[in-house]
């Protein structure tokens, strides 16, 4: 049976990465903001835009930091619950805070995940190429050179 030590070294490596990863965000979107207060880039609107996705991201991973900061608190009592004497209660306990660990470290991975998932999509829209100008003209279409049949293979 596991005494919550595995968890903790665990939550200890999960809980600096995001520490580091709000640090590292929180420094960029200040810059950027420092940036478009002082009015020295032509493209403010795409940094506003830039620091206000950043900031969403730091509020996301705050609560997936909250959520591993409770599973630490699982994991402790799992290492409390180890020391004790067995018995079916103890065994109950056990499996019950296992459980709770696992959902407070699922909602973390969840928040993550989504929060991954919308920074990449902002980014995408961000660093998109600017759709080609439509004209009232008729467009010329380049003639597309016909597909040649594929030369047959002979054994």
């Amino acid at each position: 049976m596991h005494s919550g030590s595995d968890n903790l070294d665990d939550l200890d490596d999960r809980v600096r990465d995001i520490a580091g990863l709000i640090t590292h965000i929180t420094t960029a979107a200040a810059f950027a903001d420092r940036t478009v207060r002082r009015d020295r880039n032509p493209e403010s609107d795409t940094i506003r835009l830039k620091v206000t996705q950043l900031t969403r991201a730091v509020g996301a991973l705050g609560h997936a930091l909250a959520d591993l900061g409770e599973a630490v608190g699982h994991a402790g009592a799992l290492h409390q619950l180890a020391a004790s004497p067995r018995s079916t209660q103890r065994s109950e306990s056990i499996e019950s805070t296992r459980a709770l660990l696992h959902a407070r470290i699922e909602s973390a991975r969840g928040r993550l995940n989504i929060t991954g998932a919308r920074l990449h999509q902002a980014a995408d829209r961000l660093t998109a190429p600017p759709a080609p100008s439509r004209s009232t003209s008729p467009s010329v279409t380049t003639p597309h050179p016909r597909p040649s049949p594929a030369a047959s293979r002979t054994r």
